[in-house]
């Protein structure tokens, strides 16, 4: 499988990323869901292996996700084969006494984050450290300071930033805090600024959100997805109605299938390096990496796509 440099960073990664927010388990804070249903660690452990023999070798956690589970199964999933992976995990989200949400990537939080990390994940290094939740926009600065000596220590390769908001990433970079950029991004939600930045500065890119939380998978064109209440999308979905984006179907080439369709438009933007993905199984995973050997959609399909998406999100 094709690697792709992140940025200009010395890492390389396969074009699809494993997201394991889905795979260490439930999780609830402030009394809110905020995690996924348990696939069972022997069924991720077996996905994770399987895909790296299809070519996959990167995986993106966070110390949030399931109370930490999710670094857990990652570094146990890992522990005789670190140096074939690229292993992305994220500060500043954590779970609090009493199952309390916290919200803090101070920078004296920044060390001991990323030592309980390494300490989940079994290694002495994570190759790609992220903010989870922005920082104070005075403490950019003495943030970047902590991550430079981390990278010295060799406790990490590269570091950035997981964010959806604009004004988060402008700041950052103005103070050159951004290498890696973790960012949502769809057919149904281009947002063009963040690409741009993203070019202009070399930053290496981490899509997320490719599947508009399913609205794009086709799974639920014809039928109404049912979460269980201990999925994060039973809330969030609830009043969506998904058959409406099944008139993007009507655009697709021979062969292609709607979830490979919005992958591929993503994977066609110049400056995307890898998607992060999160599926649960294997055959999810299977169409995905498809979809990177599909050649680029035509100009008429993307502009096909395009129409109709900006005709569904009026």
């Amino acid at each position: 499988m094709e690697r792709r440099r992140l940025g200009r960073t010395e890492i390389s990664v396969s074009p699809i990323t494993i997201g394991a927010w889905q795979l260490g388990g439930p999780l609830s804070l402030d009394g809110e869901v905020d995690g996924h249903p348990d696939p069972g660690e022997a069924n991720v452990t077996r996905m994770i292996h399987e895909l790296e023999e299809l070519g996959v070798n990167a995986i993106d956690t966070a110390e949030q996700y399931s109370a930490g589970e999710s670094e857990r199964r990652v570094g146990r999933a890992l522990a005789d084969r670190r140096e074939r992976w690229v292993i992305s995990t994220k500060f500043g989200y954590r779970v609090g006494p009493g199952l309390s949400r916290v919200d803090d990537s101070s920078p004296d939080t920044i060390l001991p984050s990323l030592q309980g990390s390494l300490r989940r994940l079994g290694t002495d290094y994570v190759d790609v450290f992220l903010y989870h939740c922005a920082p104070h926009p005075d403490e950019v600065a003495a943030g970047r300071e902590v991550l430079e000596r981390a990278r010295e220590q060799g406790l990490i390769r590269a570091y950035g930033v997981s964010t959806g908001r604009l004004p988060v990433l402008t700041s950052m970079v103005e103070h050159d805090a951004v290498e890696v950029l973790q960012f949502p991004s769809s057919l149904l939600d281009e947002r063009p600024e963040f690409w741009a930045v993203a070019r202009e500065r070399g930053i290496g890119t981490q899509v997320r959100g490719v599947m508009a939380q399913g609205r794009l998978s086709g799974k639920y064109f014809d039928r109404a997805p049912r979460f269980r209440p201990d999925d994060n999308r039973a809330e969030g979905c609830r009043d969506v109605d998904f058959s409406r984006y099944a008139t993007l179907a009507e655009h697709l080439p021979d062969g292609v299938t709607m979830a490979q369709a919005a992958i591929r438009w993503i994977l066609d933007h110049p400056g995307c390096h890898t998607i992060c993905m999160g599926a649960k199984n294997l055959d999810d995973y299977r169409a995905a990496l498809a979809a990177t050997r599909l050649p680029p959609l035509s100009d008429a399909v993307r502009e096909a796509l395009e129409h109709t998406a900006a005709e569904l999100s009026t």
